[in-house]
């Protein structure tokens, strides 16, 4: 679940209509450990769909271009974690888990689910979801200091997504470095749409690059505008999103998205 917190303190806003840019990630991972007593809700796989859109919107001459196959690899690549967001998973204090509150078994069962589901649209939906979160165990490998338990289930993991992308790679005719820029393609919209959905206000930069260029987003009132330009003329987007406390499971009310 990604979490929109409503009424978080003032002071996380601060940078709101500043242009002092911060990493996207950064600002995203704040907002899912922000207090507040009221959240929008947004399931992952909506996320996902969301990250989707925003690949079919792009216009851009430093992104490449992108078939079908590819953007429905970039709107199911979470749909593993629809089994976990039917209903909001709660801490002691009732507050609700986001998804970087998820224990490593959960987050493992997701991206396998999520992949052999990508798998199932197309050969290169595979390797491209495999290739994203085989990169997201590698960086959790560097980053966090798990068990030994949990750092063999992580190395278990990326050994078997790299013996699946071997063979899938005989079923498609992309080169290793075109599938690489369209794991960044599918990692900036993962991103993009997780900045989006998290509410957050703070101007933020992607790591990915493209041309060479950073891409760096603000906000001007609800309006979100990149630099360098990617979406043409603009695009007005929603996402699917529930209340919490006061939404049944299975209500969600979309949120409009204005981009340019």
């Amino acid at each position: 679940m990604v979490l929109y917190p409503l009424n978080a303190p003032a002071e996380h806003h601060a940078a709101s209509g500043e242009h002092v840019t911060v990493p996207a990630w950064d600002v995203i991972l704040r907002t899912q450990k922000q207090d507040a007593t009221e959240w929008w809700l947004v399931a992952q796989p909506d996320h996902a769909a969301l990250a989707g859109d925003l690949a079919t919107c792009i216009r851009s001459p430093e992104f490449p271009q992108l078939d079908t196959e590819v953007v429905r690899a970039i709107a199911w690549h979470d749909e593993g974690w629809a089994a976990f967001d039917r209903a909001p998973s709660l801490n002691g204090r009732g507050r609700p888990l986001s998804f970087v509150d998820m224990a490593l078994a959960d987050f493992l069962r997701a991206w396998r689910d999520s992949i052999a589901r990508a798998e199932q649209e197309s050969p290169i939906g595979g390797i491209l979801v495999s290739q994203h979160f085989c990169r997201l165990g590698r960086w959790r490998r560097q980053m966090m200091q798990d068990n030994p338990e949990d750092d063999a289930a992580v190395e278990s993991f990326l050994e078997r997504e790299g013996e699946r992308q071997r063979l899938l790679y005989h079923r498609q005719d992309r080169g290793p470095e075109e599938i690489s820029m369209l794991v960044e393609v599918l990692q900036f919209c993962d991103l993009l749409s997780l900045y989006l959905c998290c509410g957050a206000r703070e101007a933020v930069e992607f790591p990915q690059r493209f041309e060479g260029r950073a891409i760096r987003i603000h906000r001007e009132a609800e309006l979100l505008r990149s630099d360098p330009p990617l979406f043409g003329r603009g695009a007005s987007l929603a996402v699917r999103a529930r209340r919490f406390p006061g939404t049944e499971p299975g209500c969600a009310t979309p949120l409009p998205l204005l981009l340019a």
